[in-house]
């Protein structure tokens, strides 16, 4: 056919400077032009995009180098022979003045900065060696140290070596050593980005002394000939050719004759021509030939061949390349095919949840230009066909953004393409800026936004219908299948074991999958070759070092896979059997309990696989609730019952104990659920054992670790949120449990009760010491590249004590200090018809304590046998190494027998702190809590620091007539507290306390709000006859005024003044855990100061405290206890029995009491009795539980797991 090539016009891309966010890299657009050429009549070229620089990070697929990112070399240092190409600056050590090395001495490369050498070959290296004389060398590759640590990489340089040998011949011998040679390439080839050191040393194979001369050593792009071609795949229409531009460099020091062809696989039927296909090279010249393949009528829509070019070189193999040419399929395609979407327009016609659905759509007001905000009215176009949708649309297709965002901009394009407002100018223009920001995508792990900056490729490469870079993105390390294959644990959860990345990720792949289907790709029914490692991503550093570094961390997944396969719908089912009845799903981890009706996800499952688990899901969310992209219109009459057995997953390691009771609604089933597996990497949490949940009535007593919730950016996330502390589960001495490989050891579901045991061996350390560290924003030339502690803190604008060590010096933000012995840890969980029983043993070998932790609202009372309040403490514990100094306000008893301790979590329009706390049915969950082992112990309650309101930056002034006696700054919340007692002189007239607050926050996330809270606490004079004048008592005196500081309550009127120990919200005032009845505000309106007139007093003295009052309000009813039964010993046994129950009379329970460390007995208001006997909760492998049901005498029930 012949082709008529007509070329018209420049079109011409200036972008503005841009910034831009993709993943976790900050991208920068530089202000180019793009000049490309447009062809006509069935024929096409594809054009070179100039190269955005900001962008040239990303890595790309192999032969798709652009012209300026290679040279055929690049020597290290000077050589003795010249030859052309680009020196690296650097210094050779080890060298004599001819560059020869006396074995076993060795020479060592520095260059003046790291470089990326990911997109070449290898060094080439010439040595000369004595005649005859057989040489083993070796050579080791450096990156530099860090200034800091990355998300998984410490400080340390990565060495990676490559062994040779060869035979000398007292000539110069040419090794081309290949960095796939090297030991990290394929684990840690992001190294090779950033070398900055090349060490050669070696031995002779006789072990006699001697020398190699080493004339040149150069980094090589490839050992002959270099093949590459910007763009290496093309979709054109129906017969169009489509032409690549083919770069061929010489690599080598001779002069080359290349030869080049495609021979075509067997059986295809688009050819490549090669124009010229013979060439000249001198030694490191480039030159281009042209690659044209005509596209045929044989190949579908969406269809695609290889052509692979051979390039021959003085008669040996030079080079190869692969193109891949594909006929164009026409969009729509990325979110619904055209048949799809003309049955979405027929679900609008035939139904009427969906013709309200639509006009969600059809109504949208954009706020902006977002892609985001312009993304509905893509969807408004192709189920209208109004024109004027698609023009609304329009101004989101744009790519200087990243993430969700990039992706929606592509989907809107793809959408809209067909409505004619876009030129061809347009399209190839919008397409160039596709291909370019493709560039600016880096591979780099495998989490959820890591996950997230692949699906970004994948779709961008789509959209394009490039797929050299959908191969890439789809098939390279990091990339989409390998986060599937590494992401997804052997039960179908997402590794991170958080519920809302859980869904996000199985709804990313999801629509991924749809994406690629129009394509012949099909991972909608794929068997996916797991991943069998514990490393989910490429690190360099032990697991050892890695805990040290980042938290204690290990950056593993635990686990086995049963088979060698996984599947996507897997990520679905991993829900199912722990899901509540109405779709809610307990809180674990970094994720919060989370609605799976309020998602689309089921309904994106539904319609792939259509399993009646998943149309289950779907029918709970309504008609009022249904997805018009996704949902399946008519969905199954019969469909299983959700929330109702047990279950446990033991690679993310949950499980989901419910009690059988016949009669009962499923919300009025109690359910719980305990947590061994997996940890989760940067969002697990240090909680083996934990009792995650309860659930009764719908409604959660807690959300796991999110009963506070301070965003990942405070210093409170690494410290406090994630630390065992922070969960429903026994901890040592305060610590961290160590994240280790744990076990489930017994699982039961019988009709009278559930059971199930789980095991952990764990070490115990610090948690991160003010949490994980924080890059220097803005850093200056002399500044260190993190934070320290102190600055760590004021960047939050909070005070927390320091932490030294033995010299004085304050402990390096994120250190976890030391590990104790391991410690054996079981815990033993019993569901029965009306209560939970928790059995614990611990084992050490040295002396601990050991405390019994449950984080419950609402403290109400304690009572029982031998139960006696014994003292107070401002905290849980003092160390300002440990979480337990966060918890204050601590109230003790002790105990001779079983206690009871009653909490009431009231659910209404108050008891939400922020989105991650409490979820459930208005109304109240009460818990009785009975502690029956051991019945000699301590208990706590405690507030746990949930999430109110900080003071800010506070400085205090006291000065008598004048004259400044004590003043300080700092930035009280929950701690921080400080005294002050000063000698009054003789004749004083005024004594003035003077305040002055500022919001200095600089980070740590967006929760923690600065509020109203600063109060001097216990303040008094000292009269000289001995008698204490409290200010309360000066203020109604008349002694006493204020001026500048607020007096007036929340919602009252200004009239209503504060009163002595109450806060700004009435409730009481307590600063750092120290309860106040005495108090006085202290909040200046500017500049505040309390004055005193001293006249007549006789006063030569005064005490009074200055702090922020926490919590603030009336809130001590919703306010989360932190509850302890404490035990001291080498080893430690507990057993404690929960009763959940709706109303406050409605309780079962009449008294528990426990026989033994093992044996229960519960007696219930109805006249039955319980029996319970635990067996081989120690150290044997498979525990046991016999449960026996008596009344008058008569054994009603018994079972035996």
């Amino acid at each position: 056919m012949s082709v008529l090539m007509m070329f018209f016009g420049l079109a011409f891309l200036n972008l503005k400077v841009l910034c831009l966010r993709t993943g976790v890299s900050n991208v920068r657009f530089i202000s180019f032009t793009i000049s490309t050429s447009f062809a006509i009549l069935g024929s096409s070229v594809i054009g070179q995009a100039q190269m955005l620089h900001g962008l040239a990070g990303g890595q790309i697929p192999k032969g798709s180098e652009r012209e300026g990112d290679l040279k055929p070399w690049l020597h290290l240092g000077s050589q003795i022979h010249g030859k052309e190409g680009l020196n690296l600056p650097g210094e050779w050590k080890g060298f004599d003045a001819q560059r020869s090395i006396t074995i076993p001495a060795s020479a060592l490369f520095t260059a003046n900065q790291h470089h990326d050498w990911s997109r070449h070959y290898g060094l080439r290296l010439e040595i000369v060696a004595g005649e005859g004389r057989s040489f083993h060398g070796e050579v080791i590759v450096h990156t530099p140290e860090r200034e800091a640590k990355s998300s998984y990489r410490t400080t340390a340089p990565v060495t990676s070596r490559a062994r040779f040998s060869f035979v000398g011949s007292n000539q110069s011998e040419v090794i081309d050593l290949p960095f796939t040679a090297f030991d990290k390439f394929y684990p840690f080839g992001e190294t090779f980005r950033q070398i900055q050191k090349v060490e050669i040393r070696g031995r002779f194979a006789d072990n006699k002394s001697g020398s190699i001369s080493v004339p040149s050593v150069r980094v090589i792009a490839a050992p002959r000939l270099k093949l590459f071609s910007e763009v290496r795949s093309a979709a054109g229409e129906e017969n169009a050719d489509l032409k690549y531009k083919l770069q061929v460099m010489n690599c080598s020091d001779r002069l080359q004759s290349v030869n080049l062809a495609h021979n075509a696989y067997s059986k295809h039927v688009m050819f490549a021509s090669v124009e010229p296909n013979e060439l000249t090279l001198e030694s490191g010249e480039t030159k281009a030939v042209t690659i044209s393949v005509n596209v045929t009528d044989r190949v579908p829509p969406g269809g695609r061949e290889r052509q692979k070019i051979i390039a021959l070189a003085n008669g040996q193999l030079g080079g190869e390349i692969e193109f891949i040419t594909a006929r164009k399929l026409p969009h729509p395609y990325l979110v619904h095919t055209p048949k799809r979407w003309q049955e979405i327009r027929e679900k609008i016609d035939n139904y009427g949840w969906a013709k309200k659905a639509a006009q969600r759509y059809l109504k949208h007001e954009a706020k902006d230009n977002r892609p985001g905000s312009r993304w509905p009215y893509a969807v408004a176009w192709q189920i209208s066909r109004d024109k004027k949708y698609a023009e609304l649309a329009k101004p989101g297709v744009h790519f200087e953004v990243g993430g969700k965002d990039l992706i929606q901009a592509c989907e809107i394009y793809d959408m809209i393409a067909d409505s004619g407002v876009f030129t061809d100018d347009d399209h190839a223009r919008i397409k160039l800026e596709m291909r370019e920001r493709m560039h600016g995508i880096s591979l780099s792990g495998v989490a959820n936004l890591e996950l997230q900056q692949a699906r970004c490729g994948f779709t961008l490469a789509l959209t394009v219908q490039d797929f050299a870079w959908f191969e890439h993105f789809l098939y390279a390390t990091d990339g989409v299948y390998d986060n599937i294959a590494n992401g997804i644990m052997p039960d179908g959860w997402w590794y991170e074991g958080s519920v809302n990345y859980n869904v996000w990720v199985s709804r990313y792949i999801c629509k991924m999958a749809l994406a690629a289907e129009p394509f012949g790709v099909n991972m909608i029914d794929q068997y996916f070759v797991p991943g069998y490692s514990k490393e989910f991503r490429r690190l360099t550093d032990e697991v050892e070092t890695r805990k040290q570094e980042f938290g204690g961390k290990p950056f593993q997944k635990f686990g086995k896979h049963p088979v060698p396969h996984i599947t996507l719908d897997q990520l679905w089912d991993s829900f199912i059997d722990h899901l509540s009845h109405d779709g809610q799903i307990y809180a674990a981890n970094d994720g919060g309990e989370w609605s799976l009706t309020s998602d689309e996800g089921f309904e994106i499952a539904y319609m792939m696989w259509r399993k009646p688990a998943f149309a289950a899901l779907v029918k709970r969310r309504g008609e009022g609730g249904r997805s018009l992209l996704y949902g399946v219109p008519e969905l199954p009459e019969e469909t299983p019952e959700i929330g109702i057995r047990s279950a446990y997953s033991d690679g993310i390691g949950f499980i989901t104990l419910r009690s059988q009771t016949p009669g009962r609604h499923p919300s009025e089933q109690i359910e719980m659920s305990l947590k061994y597996g997996t940890h989760g990497a940067y969002h697990g949490h240090f909680d083996r054992t934990n009792f995650n949940s309860m659930r009764r009535y719908d409604r959660s007593f807690y959300s796991s670790g999110h009963g506070l919730w301070y965003s990942y950016a405070s210093f409170m996330y690494g410290m406090f949120v994630q630390s065992s502390v922070n969960h429903n589960m026994v901890v040592v001495d305060g610590r961290n449990q160590e994240a280790v490989e744990s076990r489930r050891l017994l699982f039961h579901s019988g009709p009278k009760m559930q059971a199930a045991a789980v095991e952990t061996e764990a070490r115990w350390s610090c948690p991160p010491y003010l949490g994980l560290q924080m890059r220097r924003p803005n850093r200056k030339e002399d500044e260190s590249a993190i934070l320290n502690g102190r600055e760590r803190l004021a960047a939050e604008d909070v005070f927390m004590p320091a932490a030294t060590d033995s010299e004085g010096k304050e402990i390096e933000v994120a250190d976890i200090g030391d590990w104790t012995e391991r410690i054996l840890q079981r815990r033993l969980a019993i569901v029965t018809d009306h209560y939970i029983v928790l059995a614990d043993y611990l084992e050490g070998k040295e002396e601990h304590t050991f405390d019994n932790l449950l984080q419950i609202r609402g403290f109400q009372n304690i009572e029982g046998e031998g139960v006696q309040k014994t003292r107070h403490t401002e905290q849980m514990g003092t160390d300002p190494r440990l979480a337990t100094q966060l918890i204050t306000n601590c109230q003790w008893w002790e105990k001779d027998g079983t206690s009871r301790t009653r909490f009431r979590t009231i659910f209404d329009e108050k008891s939400h702190l922020n989105w991650r706390t409490l979820k459930g049915k208005k109304g109240d969950l009460y818990a009785d809590v009975y502690s029956a082992w051991p019945k000699n112990s301590e208990i706590m309650v405690g507030s746990a620091p949930e999430v109110r309101s900080r003071a800010g930056w506070a400085k205090f002034s006291i000065e008598i007539d004048g004259e400044v006696l004590a003043e300080d700054e700092f930035s009280p919340w929950i701690l921080g507290r400080k005294k002050i007692e000063l000698e009054i002189p003789k004749h004083a007239k005024i004594l003035t306390l003077k305040t002055q607050n500022e919001d200095r926050r600089k980070g740590g996330g967006f929760i923690l709000g600065k509020g109203d809270c600063l109060f001097w606490g216990g303040g008094q004079l000292l009269l000289s006859n001995g008698e204490r004048l409290q200010f309360s008592e000066l203020q109604k005196q008349g002694k006493l005024t204020l001026n500048g500081i607020r007096t007036n309550l929340d919602g009252r009127p200004d009239i209503e003044k504060i009163q002595t120990g109450e806060d700004y919200g009435a409730g009481p005032v307590v600063i750092a855990g120290k309860p106040f009845r005495e108090s006085l505000p202290a909040q200046p309106n500017g500049k505040g100061e309390v004055r005193i007139d001293l006249s007549n007093l006789n006063a030569n003295g005064l005490s009074v405290e200055f702090g922020a009052d926490y919590p603030q309000g009336q809130v001590s009813k919703y306010q989360r206890h932190t509850f302890s039964v404490r035990s001291k010993g080498e080893s430690a046994q507990f057993l404690t029995v929960i009763e959940p129950f709706e109303e406050e009379s409605s309780s079962m329970i009449k008294a528990v009491e426990a026989l033994s460390a093992t044996e229960l007995k519960v007696s219930l208001k109805d006249g039955r009795q319980h029996r319970i006997s635990i067996k081989g909760l120690h150290r044997e492998d498979k525990p046991s539980v016999s449960f026996k049901e008596f009344k008058a005498g008569k054994v009603l029930a018994e079972e035996k797991s």
